[in-house]
């Protein structure tokens, strides 16, 4: 009788473990953070080197209403929790995307978006997948709405 109340405990812990991981790296969209009546402020930094010295590039965009295209192309590239242990730092290739997100004038929350996946937002760390693609067709996006 102990036997299998052991093995059954066990496999509900297991059970458990799965499924916490499940809902911890379960796919997530910017959807759910970003609401249609919001306003964006976006500042893209390219960074590279010039005439061999170090060079960095920066655009601003101010006042960038969210529309169904952005809400389109947010849903179509998802992204998810990163390693509980993993490096937090970003280390992006050649672009890094900060968008602000501002809801009634204030202040609500921030994307922090390198060209290599790696992304901060509300004070934890996730991976997206695709993220130098995105990063231009959001700039694309923006800068015909703009």
């Amino acid at each position: 009788m102990k036997k299998t109340a052991i093995i059954i405990m066990a496999v509900i812990l297991a059970a458990i473990i799965v499924l916490g991981a499940i809902v911890y790296f379960w796919p997530h969209s910017l959807t759910d953070r970003i609401a249609e009546n919001d306003l964006l402020f976006v500042t893209c930094t390219t960074l590279g080197a010039k005439d061999g010295a170090a060079h960095n590039d920066t655009r601003t965009w101010e006042n960038i209403a969210v529309t169904k295209d952005i809400l389109n192309l947010m849903d179509g590239h998802t992204f998810r929790r990163s390693l509980p242990f993993s490096d937090s730092g970003m280390t992006p290739r050649e672009k890094l995307l900060v968008i602000s997100i501002y809801e009634g004038g204030d202040l609500v929350d921030s994307v922090i978006l390198s060209d290599s996946g790696q992304m901060s937002m509300g004070g934890a760390n996730y991976i997206m997948s695709g993220a130098d693609e995105f990063i231009g067709e959001f700039i694309n996006l923006i800068d015909t709405t703009d």
